[in-house]
């Protein structure tokens, strides 16, 4: 009887015959040595243990996460509806007061008649970390998690250092101090954008390294120049129709530079909830981070009303100039 259940064993793992209820039961209930199967029998049982186990696992997680991921849906669908319908106010103006606290806006740039919501750095900082974001996600890099060559990534730090610079002489003039040369707004939109790029560049790193359970470890975010010079070739676009006053990029370049500085928050509160839940390693599916992402998307939105709300009140107090 062994003998003949053993070789129907054969043929079902084989793929040449269905198993027979008849004997089915009788035949997983009795114990057979392993020593009976040959080893290819032995790894093709392992194999199907353990497809049939993460299929568990993988239907197990989805049930947990489907309310969350209408959740996250309900939530930022509420948040845009707000943004958008909210009456008596302009839309630039509401993006204006979102991002206030987060924001100096006090070097803004005017693009056909209308003030862009966010100041001219700001913009180019956070326009070209969702535009680099986007082409590295294009690129195929969505799971990438090795720095550029080392000469690329020595330029990246360079780009930080040139907008700091430019940043702390805007920062002498505004104080009425010494300073080294004449900051304009053109510049300011430049040298943010050198600092966009880097920021994609490593929270894109640190995202895969800290929660994927696969990241690619040997694939470069920037493979080489070509790459770095398609980024900054589409984010000098941007410059372009700034201060060409293209007047219809006004809406692109305002929610660009808006998706971008909120979007920077955002993931960072992402990264950080997720962490903090256990999801360290252990996402395959970004749909897998619904829970998290939607409890980021509610700190997110306490955290930008916070410090709208101080920074609001201080101009009222006359602590600070708007």
């Amino acid at each position: 009887r062994l003998c003949r259940q053993k070789h129907e064993k054969k043929k079902i793992l084989r793929g040449l015959r269905p198993p027979n209820p008849q004997w089915s039961k009788s035949f997983t209930t009795t114990k057979i040595p392993m020593t009976q199967y040959t080893p290819d029998e032995i790894l093709e049982m392992a194999r199907q243990q353990l497809s049939e186990r993460k299929t568990q696992v993988v239907e197990a997680r989805t049930s947990r996460e489907t309310p969350w991921r209408y959740a996250f849906l309900g939530v930022i669908g509420a948040a845009l509806v707000a943004l958008l319908f909210w009456p008596g106010t302009p839309l630039n103006w509401k993006m204006y007061a979102v991002v206030h606290g987060v924001c100096a806006q006090i070097h803004n740039v005017e693009l056909g008649g209308v003030q862009l919501p966010i100041c001219a750095r700001n913009t180019g900082i956070y326009s070209s970390f969702l535009l680099t974001l986007l082409l590295l996600v294009a690129l195929g890099r969505g799971r990438a998690s090795k720095l550029p060559p080392l000469p690329i990534t020595v330029l990246l730090i360079v780009f930080v250092i040139i907008m700091g610079v430019d940043g702390v002489n805007s920062m002498l003039l505004d104080m009425l101090l010494p300073h080294l040369y004449t900051p304009v707004n053109w510049l300011r939109t430049l040298t943010g954008t050198g600092m966009g790029i880097t920021i994609a560049v490593l929270l894109l790193m640190v995202f895969n390294l800290s929660l994927r359970a696969h990241p690619e470890i040997e694939t470069r975010v920037l493979k080489n120049w070509w790459e770095l010079a398609a980024v900054l070739g589409v984010n000098l676009l941007v410059l372009a129709a700034m201060y060409g006053n293209i007047s219809f990029m006004y809406w692109p370049i305002a929610f660009s530079a808006w998706l971008g500085i909120t979007g920077v928050l955002y993931g960072v509160n992402v990264l950080v909830t997720s962490l903090a839940m256990g999801y360290d390693g252990r996402v395959v599916q970004l749909s897998q981070l619904a829970k998290p992402a939607t409890l980021a998307v509610v700190f997110t939105g306490i955290e930008l009303a916070l410090m709208a709300s101080i920074r609001f009140w201080a101009e009222g107090q006359g602590l600070i100039v708007g």
